[in-house]
């Protein structure tokens, strides 16, 4: 029988695990550190593939942490408003009505705030200019009724109405007027419900993409001298 004594050498690998550790427990967080500007490029990649990116603040919307305390946990948000939905899918419903109004035909193709638009709907429905049609919100804008400047009467929409309607030339502010054979506008989609798809593979990227590079970049730091 042999017996055969490490307790000499305890100490000494205890030292080396404990080292290693530390060596790990440094390297972690400032490997994560050094992946952020790649991980932020992958997810700025993604939105590219998978929406339809006309403004470039939209790829600026991501806020990426290490947090120090939970070792390895990296933590990815989007500031946008809605983008979860948008990119995870699901159903909207109104709150306190019983339709969703979804504005169409904006002026010079603007956008217009939920807070104006809905202003603008509260004031043209004042007016009683409203109708809706095959799920189509219309406008009915009031028509000339003098022959100034030779003009026949009901041919042109009033100005006063074409400026709170549509803004200006410089700054369209509201919606196009395009009137149809029965002189209406539309303004809206009328949905009691609205359905997204699903866009975005949170957890395929997660695996595919990002764990690798985040493990990359740890690795290096690990190795570096």
């Amino acid at each position: 029988m042999i017996a055969v004594h490490v307790r000499s050498h305890l100490a000494e690998l205890q030292a080396s695990i404990s080292a290693r550790r530390r060596e790990m427990a440094r390297a972690i967080p400032a490997g994560m550190q050094d992946a952020k500007p790649h991980v932020r490029a992958v997810l700025q990649d993604e939105q590219r593939k998978n929406f339809n990116v006309r403004q470039q603040r939209f790829l600026r919307t991501w806020r990426i942490g290490v947090r120090r305390q939970a070792l390895g946990t990296m933590l990815i948000d989007n500031v946008m408003k809605g983008f979860t939905l948008h990119a995870m899918g699901g159903s909207i419903a109104p709150r306190n009505s019983r339709a969703l109004l979804i504005p169409i035909n904006m002026a010079q193709g603007t956008r217009i705030g939920a807070k104006k638009f809905y202003r603008l709907i509260d004031w043209l429905r004042r007016e009683k200019l409203t109708i809706i049609k095959n799920g189509i919100l219309y406008v009915r804008p009031p028509m000339n009724t003098s022959r100034r400047g030779g003009v026949p009467v009901g041919s042109l929409v009033q100005k006063k109405f074409r400026f709170r309607f549509s803004g200006t030339v410089r700054r369209p502010s509201g919606f196009d007027i395009k009137l149809n054979e029965h002189g209406l506008t539309p303004i809206a989609v009328v949905r009691r419900s609205i359905t997204l798809r699903k866009r975005w593979d949170m957890e395929g990227i997660v695996r595919r993409r990002l764990v690798p590079l985040i493990l990359n970049a740890i690795e290096r730091r690990v190795r570096a001298p």
